[in-house]
């Protein structure tokens, strides 16, 4: 750094949500605006990009697939409600249970527009939550998670295809 600008984590921002729970958002959020601008100037045909159409998800897929998870996390998991198949089938194309192609010929802004959705309704979830409820453990015997993990791994989750994402618009630009 050059000494003049410094990054901090901007949970002051969130200020209606408790100080743990903002402090989280604001990880979740950060991720996002990368997200974003990796996703800056993005075409339609490196949306729907892919070296192999049955194998690997094309950039538009794993938009999808990031918002579904991130809602399956919060509402699903957390909240008990059950997932609109017919509003997620495509976040989930390549998963032998589905079998059904990959959206294709969507605009950015479709994408766009879903994730913000989805985060607008998450962040709502969000401000019922005191920092306590961050330590309740959810889920079956076998397979249990404290929601501050669920938050945790929501950005993991974002993070690693967003270098998904960077790598498919390499591989574009280098076969275009």
């Amino acid at each position: 750094m050059d000494g003049k600008s410094k990054k901090t984590l901007r949970k002051t921002e969130f200020e209606e949500l408790s100080p743990r729970v903002a402090l989280w958002y604001s990880v979740m959020h950060e991720t996002r605006e990368r997200l974003f601008r990796v996703l800056r100037d993005l075409t339609r045909e490196e949306l729907d990009y892919t070296p192999n159409e049955r194998k690997f998800e094309t950039i538009g897929t794993l938009l999808l697939h990031i918002a579904a998870v991130e809602w399956s996390w919060i509402f699903e998991d957390i909240g008990g409600k059950e997932m609109d198949y017919e509003e997620f089938k495509h976040a989930f194309a390549l998963r032998p249970e589905v079998n059904i192609p990959q959206l294709k010929d969507q605009s950015i802004q479709f994408y766009i527009d879903k994730l913000k959705e989805i985060r607008e309704d998450v962040y709502q979830r969000l401000a019922n939550f005191e920092d306590d409820d961050l330590d309740k453990i959810i889920g079956s015997d076998s397979d249990k998670h404290s929601i501050e993990w669920i938050l945790f791994h929501i950005v993991e989750h974002e993070a690693m295809h967003i270098g998904q994402i960077q790598l498919l618009r390499r591989l574009f630009s280098k076969e275009n």
